[in-house]
């Protein structure tokens, strides 16, 4: 053996052998590939396959080939055409077909099928069939073809099914045959007119023998939606194909979904679910909801019963949401349910639609609010308009809303009426703090963006802190720029009044109010609208105001405009002006007494504001036997006054004049006679004391000798 291998010959024989080994197998390689792949015999079986159909196969002469790793062979630019329409439903860059060496010594074997810029187009007719069902429902001629791989690499798909057309792009496909089981992964992103684009994953696990053929399918979404932002969804369920149905059947399914936005989390399940291309049946889905809204922790319960869609119809018998939300002041309840249903192919409608809501305080006094218990139906159509009705109570009392949608390419509008029987303000007006978000204008903005509303707005009565308004009605309207009550009719302090009211999303926020109040009681109307406390009767009143911000506070430093006052037949509180000087004898100074009354037959005031500070505001009262006229000053954010006016007594043709200013704070004024004015002209200081005691001692002796006869002749003083 040793001198074998040491043997010249022996090596050049094995060279010999080898190389004529090599050469024969090229040459065999070289027969086989050009018996198995010749580009006739496969053109002429490939149309044999599609004939029945009415297509043809068509592809480039030009064909590659290669027997390592295995026997392969490259189809480009094949396509299977419809001979009639001479349209291509199946179009491919390129085709590669690898077989398993087995296929040399018997049965046909695909190792490998890989194709490249693959584009399909399937669509269904009026009877419900699709175009290439006649190709893939093709039974198997015998049982002589396996296939171990399939691989799609970026392949299309446009699906037309009558109604919708869905658009698949980027799908990366892989089927592996591995005996008795087989693994699909595929992902892909898909499009359409009415849905966002949505990017898909799935995997499952195929067992031809089992009850469930599809176990472990995993299916994940990712989309971006306007209302929840970017967003994804997990599902997880064993399945079975129904072929007559053609409907995929589900055993149990867990599902969840997750929003970048509010960082809202759905974990959910279902049983039983069926999946077709046109059609949905959910027997029960079942789900529990987490989210995070500025301040408020909301959590959620959704169930729903018998949920089916077919052909683009929705059927929600049984819908029920039960939700939480809390903040570190409230916590509010709300729920709704209702049955959905198509009415036919344009118009849905939900019936038997319930709300009810709840709020109250946390770590506090009890305070509800938003209390409500309402029914009705809502409906719409598939162009986006919409109808709702609602019938109930809210915060206890009867209301009733009626609401129209009309969607619109650039604008939708919301129109309608809500009439409520009473309104209490007091809970929600006590304590603003929480019932808006931090960011209300933001949403305000968002929100009316492209949506106006206009609606009448009815409430028999109003109760406030301070007031019970009656009959109040107006039209509400909002957009993104303005929040307007006009006109508002509304009875109130035993009148009635009419105007309106603005307020603009700006930053700051700006205002605008307009307000004629007619023979309405003045002590409590000029108390509560501008906290004069001192001047009762009845009378008229007209504003014109704007100003800026949220509060009081901007309110009042920023408040300007006009407002007009008359009253009638009133008293002015805290000063008798008839025995002012009855007591007194070089006294200066009234004290301000709140058993003291002033009669007079009107009083007229002007009061022009700018930032809060009124300069020259005009007064002029007319009593039985005396007239005052004067000008002032307002500071409003302090609440202060500064007048200074004229008493003018009158006996027979004879007038005399005192000077008295006026000033303090609203609710508890100081008198004084103005003795600079008094005694102006006078150098000493005993004639300024002897011109002061004679004036109080004239004016006394006229105001309590000449009233009769004044009141009974004096025509009333008109405003200089």
């Amino acid at each position: 053996m040793m001198s074998l291998l040491h043997s010249g010959k022996f090596w050049l024989k094995l060279v010999v052998f080898s190389c004529l080994s090599i050469i024969s197998l090229l040459i065999i390689d070289m027969i086989v590939l050009h018996y198995l792949f010749n580009a006739e015999e496969i053109n002429k079986r490939a149309n044999a396959l599609v004939a029945e159909s009415g297509r043809q196969v068509v592809f480039d002469s030009d064909i590659s080939r290669s027997m390592f790793p295995r026997p392969t062979v490259t189809l480009h630019q094949l396509h299977i055409r419809d001979k009639t329409t001479k349209t291509d439903d199946i179009s491919i860059g390129n085709m590669k077909i690898g077989l398993g060496w087995q296929s040399l010594f018997g049965r046909l074997t695909i190792e490998k099928l890989q194709l490249t810029d693959a584009h399909i187009s399937l669509t269904r007719n009026n009877q419900g069939q699709w175009n290439l069902a006649n190709l893939w429902k093709k039974p198997r001629q015998g049982n002589n073809l396996q296939l171990n791989r399939l691989i799609l690499e970026n392949a299309s798909l446009r699906i037309h099914d009558g109604i919708n057309l869905q658009q698949i792009n980027q799908l990366n496909l892989t089927w592996r045959n591995l005996g008795r089981t087989g693994l699909l992964q595929l992902n892909a992103t898909s499009s359409s007119s009415d849905m966002p684009t949505m990017q898909y994953q799935l995997s499952a696990v195929y067992h031809p023998d089992a009850v469930m053929q599809w176990q472990d399918v995993k299916l994940g979404i990712i989309t971006n939606l306007s209302a929840l932002g970017e967003s994804n969804g997990q599902w997880h369920f064993d399945a079975r194909w129904l072929p007559q149905q053609q409907l995929l059947q589900t055993t149990a399914v867990q599902w969840q979904w997750h929003s970048q936005r509010n960082q809202l989390h759905v974990t959910g399940n279902g049983q039983n679910w069926q999946v077709g291309w046109t059609k949905l049946f959910l027997p029960q889905v079942n789900g529990v909801a987490t989210a995070q809204i500025g301040d408020n922790e909301i959590n959620a319960t959704l169930s729903a019963s018998n949920i089916s869609w077919l052909q683009n119809r929705w059927s929600l018998p049984q819908f029920q949401i039960d939700s939480g939300w809390q903040s570190h002041l409230y916590q509010t309840a709300l729920t709704l349910s209702g049955q959905l249903s198509w009415l036919d192919m344009r118009h849905w409608k939900i019936d038997n639609f319930s709300v009810s809501s709840h709020q109250d305080t946390v770590n506090a006094l009890p305070n509800s609010r938003f209390i409500s218990d309402l029914s009705g139906i809502v409906q719409g159509d598939d162009a986006g308009n919409g109808h709702l009705n609602l019938q109930g109570q809210f915060d206890n009392q009867p209301i009733n809303i009626t609401l129209n949608y009309q969607n619109g390419r650039n604008q939708s509008k919301i129109s309608g009426n809500i009439h409520l029987a009473q309104l209490n303000l007091r809970p929600y007006v006590e304590t603003t703090t929480g019932l808006l978000p931090p960011d209300w204008q933001q949403l305000w903005y968002r929100w009316f963006k492209n949506n106006s509303l206009k609606t009448q707005l009815a409430i028999d009565s109003i109760f406030t802190p301070t007031i019970q308004l009656n009959q109040f009605k107006t039209q509400l309207a909002i957009d993104e720029r303005n929040f307007t009550l006009a006109p508002i009719n509304v009875q109130m302090y035993g009148g009635s009044s009419n105007g309106m009211l603005q307020v603009t999303n700006a930053n700051p926020l700006i205002w605008k109010v307009q307000q004629h109040a007619n023979r309405v009681q003045m002590k409590s109307f000029l108390q509560d609208t501008f906290g004069l406390h001192n001047l009762d009767g009845n009378g008229d009143a007209d504003f014109d105001f704007h100003g800026i911000g949220i509060n009081r506070q901007q309110w009042l430093s920023s408040l300007s405009g006009l407002a007009r006052i008359q009253i009638h037949q009133g008293v002015w509180n805290g000063i008798d002006i008839n025995n002012i000087l009855q007591n007194s004898d070089n006294q200066t100074t009234v004290t301000y007494n709140e058993t003291n009354q002033t009669p007079f037959r009107f009083i007229k005031l002007a009061i022009p504001l700018n930032n809060g500070y009124t300069k020259n505001s005009r007064i002029e009262l007319h009593a039985d036997n005396f007239d005052i006229k004067g000008t002032g000053n307002v500071k409003w954010v302090q609440q202060q006054m500064d007048y200074n006016v004229l008493i003018a007594t009158r006996r027979e043709k004879q007038q005399n004049l005192l000077p008295l200013r006026i000033n303090g704070t609203f609710t508890r004024p100081a008198f004084t006679i103005d003795y600079q004015r008094l005694t102006a002209g006078l150098h000493t200081s005993q004639q300024k004391q002897d011109s002061l005691r004679q004036t109080l001692q004239q004016q006394w002796l006229w105001l309590n000798q000449g009233s009769s006869a004044s009141s009974e002749n004096h025509e009333p003083a008109h405003q200089r």
